[in-house]
């Protein structure tokens, strides 16, 4: 399994944190926990879930 990343401003947040890891599902996993706590979301709806699958490049 090759790494993958993920940036937040990918998805148009002004906002600097992004990841590596080992899978799609694991950064999907931390995206959740980030929108809490950091942009105080609360459950990301399915068209936000489907731009973070496609937000998340090879690393």
């Amino acid at each position: 399994m090759s790494a993958v990343k993920f940036e937040c401003r990918s998805l148009g947040f002004p906002c600097e944190w992004a990841l590596r890891a080992g899978s799609k599902a694991e950064i999907v996993e931390r995206v959740r926990e980030h929108a809490r706590c950091a942009h105080n979301m609360g459950e990301l709806s399915t068209d936000l879930l489907v731009k973070v699958e496609h937000a998340i490049v090879p690393a």
